[in-house]
């Protein structure tokens, strides 16, 4: 009977080691198993899964939903705009006609078909719901405005042609609407699903559906909240097939890379002495690098006195050292930035960089031309919200406007009264960031210099008229050249003339994989959030 009982238990064990042999060359049907499952960790949850509701919380959007085109990351850090659902697609000789054909046979994870009617559902959902925070990606389209203002019931710029087919026409040509279809802001929803679950959309991970590679299927607010593959995904499928995404503190975070709880952590989110001390001598060849398309810089209200002299916003320039505030608190992981357009933007313009000096004595000279030799008093605005490396920047800007003659002062601000003051027009100064969205140069100049009214909500209130409607005009410049050509002289005439902001510096964004992660591709741009398809794992 013992023997009996031990040839059967043997059996029993080969049988099970061949199971499990044979579970392990097949990853997709292992979904329990750990070899796929990606762990990461952030440190606020998400306020929706609504792209349409939010300018913050794009992880679930990025990851479960899919856009019409994609922007790639190539290996020497530029970009291209590469097709997505779209598989062809034409533009008319003026700029204003895009025809799109999408890809045949792509379904949303609950096997409902995607046609040229859920895209155009997109877009008008985006021009019509009351708590949209993404009208700026549809008011192109002809017959947007009618729709927002509701003398219309459809979006008449969009015409659909059968489920695969369709054409979009602008009111005005637009260089840059390819870009915005490749953000996160345009990614396509489902008609039917959208309109059955109502208010649950967004909210209810199992009401939340997408074409992306990835669904939802759990959100513990407060907690985390949990991805799994698509098996429906139309694209190639990721080798990483499910994420868990946790909630943490910055210290939390580091204690758990540390004992290998976690697969990346973002050193944005954790202290940056710790980044020096710890990271970059321990994982260096662990180390992830983007550089982030985006610019720091200082604000200089035109509507505040003495700011409407230029020699005296020269003097303010001239009178920031920039590279020791880049080495002192960002340990130099960056880079210094003269205009508008961050490096890796399109059409940034080698031309118009290197000309903006630390020269103390060049800014006293300025503030005496101006007439004020003796100084004056200026205040610089700090968002209580604002991290710790931004509050500490604004400090050192202060102490280096002090050694010219400048009384410069900080006054803080709670957010809500920060953001109302600066959308008032009256913010005297404030240094802050801006991150492209989409990469093209309009996403910066014409959102704080196409219009009078984007100039005052930023709190700079630029008076040239001229170079506002030039602005405005350069958005619908067709040919590639010229548009090149008058952005360049745009960013020159605002920042190196006019001295509109103080440019600072572009910052690097740096990631720490563990050695689970084979490789990973950061955000284009540099965002904290990733699409989970860029990590393979060993």
């Amino acid at each position: 009977m013992k023997r009996i009982r031990k040839s059967f238990i043997a059996l029993i064990l080969v049988a099970m080691l061949f199971t499990l042999a044979a579970c392990g060359k097949d990853k997709k049907s292992d979904k329990s198993g750990t070899d796929d499952v990606l762990n990461i960790a952030v440190t606020s949850d998400i306020v929706t899964m609504d792209v349409h509701k939010t300018t913050d919380d794009y992880l679930v959007p990025m990851n479960v939903f899919d856009t019409l085109f994609e922007v790639v990351l190539k290996s020497d850090g530029s970009t291209s705009i590469e097709k997505s659902l779209v598989e062809d697609y034409s533009v008319s000789g003026d700029g204003l006609v895009y025809s799109f054909t999408l890809r045949d046979g792509v379904v949303f994870s609950d096997g409902t078909p995607l046609t040229c009617e859920d895209v155009k559902f997109t877009f008008e959902r985006i021009l019509t719901l009351p708590e949209s925070e993404q009208t700026d990606y549809a008011i192109s389209i002809k017959g947007a405005q009618e729709l927002m203002d509701g003398t219309a019931n459809e979006l008449s710029g969009i015409e659909v042609e059968d489920d695969t087919h369709m054409t979009f026409t602008l009111s005005e040509p637009f260089s840059g609407f390819l870009a915005q279809l490749a953000t996160p802001s345009t990614s396509i929803l489902s008609k039917a699903s959208v309109t059955e679950a109502g208010d649950d959309f967004g909210v209810v991970p199992e009401k939340t559906i997408g074409s992306g590679p990835y669904i939802i299927t759990s959100w513990e607010r407060g907690a985390g909240l949990t991805f799994e593959y698509n098996s429906k995904y139309w694209g190639t499928e990721p080798s990483v097939k499910k994420v868990n995404v946790r909630i943490m503190d910055a210290s939390s975070i580091d204690m758990a890379f540390q004992k290998g709880d976690i697969d990346l952590i973002d050193c944005q989110k954790i202290d940056s002495a710790i980044v020096e001390s710890t990271y970059k001598a321990k994982y260096a060849d662990d180390i992830v690098a983007v550089n982030r398309l985006g610019i720091n810089y200082l604000i200089l209200n035109e509507n505040t006195e003495p700011l409407e002299n230029v020699n005296v916003r020269k003097a303010i320039q001239t009178a920031i050292d920039r590279k020791a505030i880049l080495d002192s608190i960002y340990n130099g992981d960056g880079k210094l930035e003269d205009g508008i357009y961050p490096s890796g933007c399109l059409y940034y313009c080698d031309a118009n960089q290197g000309w903006l000096k630390y020269d103390p004595e060049a800014a006293k000279s300025l503030l005496a031309q101006a007439g004020y030799a003796d100084g004056f008093d200026f205040e610089i605005c700090m968002d209580s919200n604002a991290d710790d490396a931004i509050k500490s920047v604004i400090q050192i800007v202060a102490q280096n406007l002090n050694d010219v003659g400048i009384n410069a002062t900080i006054k803080n601000y709670d957010h809500a009264s920060w953001l109302e003051l600066r959308n008032s027009g009256d913010m005297p100064s404030f240094l802050a960031g801006w991150t492209l969205d989409y990469n093209d140069p309009d996403n910066v100049i014409y959102t704080f210099f196409g219009s009078k009214d984007n100039t005052h909500i930023r709190s700079n209130n630029y008076s040239d008229d001229a170079t506002i409607e030039r602005v405005a005009a350069a958005r619908g410049i067709v040919d590639p050249k010229e548009r090149e050509a008058e952005y360049a002289a745009l960013e020159k005439k605002l920042v190196k003339d006019d001295a509109v902001w103080v440019p600072m510096f572009s910052l690097k964004h740096l990631y720490v994989k563990s050695d689970r992660i084979e490789s990973f591709t950061p955000h284009w741009a540099g965002w904290s959030d990733f699409y989970f398809k860029g990590v393979t794992l060993k």
